[in-house]
């Protein structure tokens, strides 16, 4: 069976399926190395190297029937728990851990550090000696660390935790960061009062000897219960670092996002090669049912030919996978959306999972590819070998129509919602329109092309008719390489501007909901110090300064889109009652003076005013809050704003992140950067979602170009084996009198008929789902974006089509 399956097929035939099958498996083990990344990779650079065993708090929210929910900013423990656990048998020492945000003032530059107490610098890890000098004692002693090159005795002025001081180093210490006595740093951390008052980050603790890790971690597991999480091993990672579990979570939530299309499109082009390699073999099979095969016989010859193809194909793709998975990695890390520490964990699973998948695919295609042949009758199967069927189905060319239709349908769901979520109409009518055009691509080539054969002037040179005849007669044949060419026009204009369309609106919204003149920033900090708050409000030239953040807020149907048993995180801006002055959020109902206390404002209807809401902070505090107000510019800053009070004691920092300031002298703001070091002030209005948004369209436009070059790929691979296979044809044509010269010239008609084809149905398909959302998201009907995208990929469809056919078939007349 197999000798014969590969006899039949061919080398052409094989190699279409190869490279189908090559691409896919690059693709599907790309993206499962960054989803078992997600799941089990370990953070690197731990800092409390000397414990064995840390007890925090969960930093996510189980979700029901879905991946835990991650929670960016740190839940604490109570400071009082270390000593509960310094009595458990086998443990040597119980430390309280805290983390804070800090910054040494070095001149014109601040130096971004990070603080902690001086009780855990004994478990931190150390580089050299563990101290040179004194431990710090008072409150304005610290010791720090000798790769700061600061000199032991020195007076240096830190900012840490929103507070500005000068410290007298006592110590130098081989350990990562600054270290204040405990006391200082409890103060500096904000845990000596308000909402976080007795709490730590973490407990860490050292076995005594003669006692494991492990053994410790489950005597401590027994004694906290189920609300803390204990950690050993590559997990204490996880623990030190609250943002980690929310970069897990998006190793495994963009793969997953962007797998559904990479599906798609595999399917797609597996698919046709299988079905190519199919009809290459229509006059053998029809011989093979004429001779007395049964129609399993004829599937199982088709399925042994994928198969062997796809079995040689899949160890060079799942290389090129873990490639591919590699240079994902690097670029997630270069836009800032997955820290260092967080590397890529490689091993075999993701390629077997890919192989069983592909497999899964090539077989479901072949079966499908066979299923005609396989059924007709053996006197109809050897009549129709050499020609395809002349009608191509009716019910298939129902199918493709409707769907289009409704794709269509769904692109207009952004004249009638102006948010984020609308913008799934388009993304998602961009790939209903390719699937729907897969299937009533035969008839449409074939209806438009019979429409030309006649329109044609009586003086047509005879190889533009041939090529529109061959065209009409063959358009099976024709269909499935413009629909895949369409589908690159498609989603490379569809995707592309969609994204940077909305970056546009997002940014015009922004710029008439933040009226401030400037927008001050201080990130070596970690946020902005109280004593700059009163520094830049008392600074002549300054007519009002107020503070806006950013956090993570969890909820179930709080928004149109939101599932109603689904939890859902996303970012949300903090304000204070103070921020209607610089704010303009196009208040509906209710006012932004009543942001106080445990309150929202939301994008909704003005009728919820005063309704409440429940809620889950970006630390798992679960809180109800009311509605003070709602507003209809949600583009900028989300369709959800949390009250500065309700965030109080929720946040990693507890530092505001942003100052908007009003100004009446320009020149006000250099007095106050030249008091502090490291200050950033930016001119106008700046969208909080600005860096999030263009990382995102980076990592789209990176993914998408891969996953068209493997569709161009494949689709050249394709027609280059359709034009060999038509040596018959054209000796045909040959032996009718037509010379080399018009054969060539004929191919190059088809070539640029089938292009343009292709070319003219993709933007169409395109610009449909990309005018309505730039009518209701910029009032205009053209995208914003790098519109030369259209012609450019509509000339790359061009090239390709051109070089597959014009190549192939020089070398095929010059044999003829």
């Amino acid at each position: 069976m197999i000798r014969t399956a590969l006899a039949m097929s061919g080398l052409a035939g094989l190699v279409v399926a190869f490279f189908a099958v090559f691409g896919g498996m690059a693709l599907v083990t790309g993206t499962g190395v960054i989803i078992e990344s997600g799941l089990r990779s370990p953070l690197t650079g731990q800092r409390l190297t000397g414990a064995d065993v840390l007890v925090s708090r969960p930093q996510t929210v189980r979700a029901p029937e879905d991946l835990p929910v991650a929670l960016p900013e740190r839940a604490v423990v109570p400071a009082a728990l270390a000593g509960d656990l310094a009595e458990l048998p086998g443990v040597a020492a119980a430390v309280s851990d805290l983390s804070f945000p800090a910054a040494l003032l070095t001149g014109p530059a601040a130096v971004p550090v990070s603080g902690h107490g001086w009780s855990s610098a004994a478990l931190a890890r150390q580089s050299g000696p563990a101290l040179q000098g004194r431990a710090p004692q008072g409150p304005r002693e610290l010791a720090v660390s000798a790769d700061l090159g600061v000199r032991q005795g020195a007076t240096v002025e830190v900012v840490a935790g929103g507070s500005r001081g000068a410290y007298r180093v006592t110590g130098l210490v081989s350990a990562p960061g600054v270290y204040f006595a405990d006391d200082a740093a409890a103060g500096l951390a904000g845990r000596t009062s308000g909402p976080r008052a007795g709490t730590t980050d973490l407990i860490a603790l050292r076995a005594a000897p003669g006692t494991s890790a492990e053994a410790l971690a489950t005597a401590v597991r027994a004694r906290v219960g189920d609300g803390y999480v204990v950690s050993t091993g590559t997990a204490k990672g996880d623990a030190e670092s609250p943002g980690t579990a929310a970069a897990r979570t998006l190793l495994i939530a963009l793969p997953s996002s962007i797998g559904g299309i990479s599906l798609i499109i595999v399917g797609f082009v597996v698919g046709g090669g299988i079905s190519l390699s199919i009809t290459r073999q229509r006059r053998d099979l029809a011989l093979l049912r004429a001779a007395g095969a049964t129609p399993r016989q004829v599937r199982r010859l088709v399925a042994v030919q994928g198969t062997v193809a796809a079995l040689a194909a899949l160890p060079f793709g799942a290389a090129a996978g873990y490639v591919l998975a590699g240079r994902l990695g690097d670029l997630l890390v270069h836009v800032q959306m997955l820290p260092e520490r967080l590397p890529l964990t490689y091993s075999p699973l993701p390629a077997l999972g890919a192989a069983l998948l592909l497999l899964g695919v090539v077989r479901l295609a072949a079966w499908a590819a066979s299923r005609g042949p396989s059924r007709m009758p053996a006197t109809a199967a050897v009549r129709d070998s050499q020609s395809e069927p002349r009608t191509p189905s009716k019910a298939r060319f129902v199918i493709g129509l409707v769907i289009i239709a409704g794709a269509f349908g769904l692109s207009a769901l952004p004249l009638f919602l102006r948010q984020e979520f609308a913008a799934i109409g388009p993304t998602m009518a961009a790939l209903l329109s390719v699937v729907g055009l897969a299937l009533a691509g035969p008839r449409l080539v074939q209806f438009a092309t019979g429409v030309l054969g006649r329109v044609l002037p009586r003086r047509t040179p005879a190889p533009v008719w041939l090529a529109v005849s061959n065209t009409h007669g063959y358009a099976l044949r024709t269909a499935g390489a413009v629909a895949a060419l369409g589908m690159v026009v498609t989603l490379t204009t569809s995707m592309s501007l969609t994204h940077t369309t909305v970056m546009r609106a997002t940014d015009e919204e922004s710029s008439k909901i933040i009226t401030a003149d400037a927008v001050v920033t201080l990130p070596a900090a970690g946020g902005l110090p109280a004593e700059l708050l009163a520094d830049l409000k008392a600074t002549p030239g300054v007519r009002a300064v107020t503070t806006m953040g950013t956090t993570t807020v969890i909820s179930e149907d709080l928004v149109l889109g939101d599932g109603s048993e689904n939890l859902t995180s996303r970012s949300a801006a903090v304000l204070g009652p103070d921020a209607g002055a610089l704010v303009d959020l196009g208040v509906t109902g209710g006012s932004l003076r009543d942001l106080k206390g445990a309150t929202i404002a939301l994008d909704a209807d003005p009728s919820q005013v005063g309704r409440h809401r429940n809620l889950i902070l970006g630390d798992g505090t679960k809180v109800k809050a009311r509605i003070a107000a709602t507003y209809d510019r949600a583009l900028g800053l989300g369709p959800v704003v949390l009250a500065r009070d309700l965030v109080a004691g929720h946040t990693t920092t507890g530092l505001p992140a942003t100052a908007l300031v009003k100004l009446d002298d320009s020149a006000s703001l250099d007095r106050v950067a030249a008091r502090w070091p490291g200050l950033e002030i930016a001119s106008g209005a700046v969208s909080p979602r600005a860096a999030e948004n263009s990382a995102q369209l980076w990592i789209n436009l990176a993914v998408l170009a891969v996953l068209l070059g493997y569709v161009l790929v494949s689709v050249a691979n394709r027609l280059v084996a359709t034009t060999a296979a038509r040596g018959p044809e054209l000796a045909a044509i040959r032996r009718l009198g037509a010379t080399p010269r018009q054969l060539k010239s004929m191919i190059r008609w088809e070539a640029l008929l089938l292009a343009l084809t292709a070319a003219v149905i993709g933007l169409a398909l395109s610009a449909v789902p990309l005018m309505a959302l730039s009518l209701g998201f910029l009032g205009r009907p053209l995208p914003a974006g790098p519109l030369w995208l259209a012609p450019a990929s509509a000339a790359a469809v061009c090239v390709v089509v051109w070089l597959a056919l014009d190549l192939t078939a020089r070398r095929l007349i010059r044999r003829t």
